[in-house]
């Protein structure tokens, strides 16, 4: 992923705006946004019209893409965001179009995604006296107490802009808040009279000082403490949320990995580490945690489920983390001895750099050989991996170890993987081995129906790469397939999604089972809203949007078509393979 520290705003070369619209499309321009995902209402038609006047004038204006369902342009947004760094603006229509949000809004809270929002809001004249007063009935039962308040829980910071004189310092305030660590969603909201509101005397100088803030570095005494706990530990296990989501803070977590032998537990974020490297041990690391008398955490929301397990009371636990206190979370609670306030890419350096200066000779050894002992275990999980895979080569139905081998071989090595796969994503991230920074994401949040739409984002940030979607049937579903393949062809922006069709949601029955596991559901063998008795033909729903669609049930059949779909990605059209497993 490409890191960007600042926002880079040019001066605009424009001419002097007419009115409000106008002026808040030469803002988002001087804020290098690049692209609107636009879901249009009665409200917008002043954006609209400033995009198409000041394009006629020879000035540059966002590209548009245009998206049905207001779901989909948030998590365009959002994967656009992973790729750059840099905010892009949604915008909705009043508080309806903002409820259509919907879960992608939770997921660029917890996934940390810098967006900008903009909605309408009912206008605030009814007497036809000044433009862009209400003229539709709809403009009165829109009108709500607190609009904002429907997001409030979810977002940075918002806004309505009420003034046109202030618009200069408060869009850049905007795109400033939004890419600040930790990053996030603001809102903004606007009404008719205000965007068609003149311009006469109105100051548009870009606010050219208006950046992101600087992430901190860690407090060196605090580095000092967590580097002699580390190489005082016999036991040490690192366990890792979201640090490579900056991509130079991979290369960074490898050398501490490989100067103090530490394995690396993942909890599923982005790439943080290489998934081949001998001393990455995925997502299961239980024995380790277990064993382990010193611990570090990096950017992980939840580095262990307490009921099934947790480290021993003996053991000393560090935490490196933009946001230790995680304070959008009412009740977090886990263990942390020492929690330290850093960009990881920055403290990861200078813990190395601690850790060089107290380690002798001894530990050095000592390094080597704890290193060696966990490298030593790699081969086995290695070849236990290509047996399972190769077990499940030829079962019927198709088993997500295979389809998962399968892309494996047929996915190069910077093709981005959107991976939204639920209840397989442990089977999916454990045999589709990714080392390159960036070439793995997801939401970063538990909000289903954010890969599709974000594969939008994802390609128009890296229209030279691959990308594809792996997602479970339910995901699918939630991530609104007819609006997002539609935006794909309209923005040219063509991504492969793999359908994990299971024919229902597992993780719904799990909780069952969990909770009650001699109960009358299990005897029975009967979840209630669980199954899907007649899914949907996926395959057809694609082509019915300009997209490839197919069906896969023979799993000899499975390499073959995903060669197909990513040849119909290649010539510019998006595709949809359904491959059906076997029936929860």
């Amino acid at each position: 992923m490409a890191v960007t520290t600042a926002v880079s705003l040019e001066e605009p070369k424009v001419a002097p705006a007419r009115y409000g619209a106008q002026a808040l499309i030469q803002l988002m321009v001087a804020q290098g946004v690049e692209y609107i995902f636009l879901n249009p209402g009665t409200d917008t038609a002043p954006l609209q019209e400033a995009i198409v006047a000041l394009r006629a004038d020879g000035q540059r204006v966002p590209e548009v893409v245009p998206c049905l369902y207001e779901n989909v342009a948030l998590a365009g947004a959002h994967g656009y965001w992973q790729v750059t760094r840099r905010p892009q603006v949604v915008v909705v229509h009043v508080d309806v179009g903002t409820q259509n949000l919907g879960g992608n809004l939770h997921n660029t809270q917890r996934g940390q995604a810098g967006v900008v929002i903009l909605a309408g809001r009912s206008p605030y004249t009814v007497e036809g006296d000044v433009p862009g007063g209400r003229d539709r009935s709809i403009q009165w039962q829109q009108d709500q107490l607190d609009q904002i308040g429907i997001v409030r829980n979810y977002v940075k910071w918002a806004h309505e802009l009420g003034r046109t004189d202030t618009l200069y310092q408060l869009v850049p305030r905007a795109f400033q808040i939004a890419a600040s660590e930790p990053a996030g969603a603001v809102y903004m909201t606007v009404a008719r009279e205000v965007l068609m509101g003149p311009m006469d005397g109105v100051s548009l100088e870009p606010a050219s000082r208006a950046h992101p803030a600087v992430g901190p570095a860690a407090d060196p005494a605090a580095i000092e403490q967590l580097a002699e706990w580390l190489v005082g530990a016999k036991a040490p296990l690192a366990i890792v949320g979201q640090p490579g989501r900056h991509r130079e803070a991979v290369a960074e977590l490898v050398k501490l990995a490989e100067l103090l032998g530490i394995p690396i537990a993942d909890t599923r974020g982005p790439v943080n580490f290489p998934s081949s490297h001998p001393l990455f041990l995925g997502g299961e690391a239980h024995r380790e945690l277990s064993e382990a008398d010193v611990i570090l955490l990096l950017d992980v929301d939840v580095p262990w489920i307490p009921r099934q397990g947790g480290p021993s009371k003996g053991a000393r636990i560090g935490q490196i983390d933009v946001d230790p206190l995680k304070t959008t979370v009412p009740l977090w609670g886990f263990p942390v001895d020492l929690p330290i306030q850093a960009d990881t890419a920055k403290a990861l350096p200078q813990l190395c750099a601690a850790i060089e200066r107290l380690a002798g000779p001894e530990r050095r050894a000592a390094f080597e050989q704890r290193r060696a002992s966990v490298e030593a275990g790699r081969p086995a999980r290695d070849r236990r991996l290509a047996d399972e895979a190769e077990q499940a080569r030829s079962r019927r139905p198709i088993a997500v170890e295979w389809l998962a081998a399968a892309l494996g071989q047929v996915v190069s090595d910077d093709t981005i993987v959107l991976e939204e796969a639920v209840t397989n994503s442990e089977v999916i991230r454990r045999h589709l081995r990714r080392d390159e920074p960036g070439t793995v994401l997801s939401s970063g949040a538990p909000g289903l129906g954010w890969a599709l739409g974000a594969s939008v984002g994802v390609k128009l940030a890296a229209p030279q790469r691959e990308v594809i979607a792996v997602c479970g049937d339910g995901s699918f579903v939630f991530g609104s397939p007819v609006a997002a393949l539609w935006a794909a062809q309209q923005a040219r922006a063509p991504f492969l999604a793999i359908v994990l069709n299971n024919s229902g949601y597992r993780a719904s029955k799990n909780p069952v089972l969990d909770l009650f596991p001699g109960g009358a559901s299990a005897t029975a063998n009967a979840f209630p809203g669980v199954r899907f008795a007649t899914p949907p033909d996926y395959a057809t729903l694609a082509q019915s949007c300009h997209a490839h669609g197919e069906r896969v049930e023979d799993p000899e059949q499975l390499l073959p078509a995903l060669e197909r779909g990513l040849s119909a990605v290649r010539n510019g059209q998006a595709a949809v393979l359904d491959v059906i497993l076997e029936g929860i």
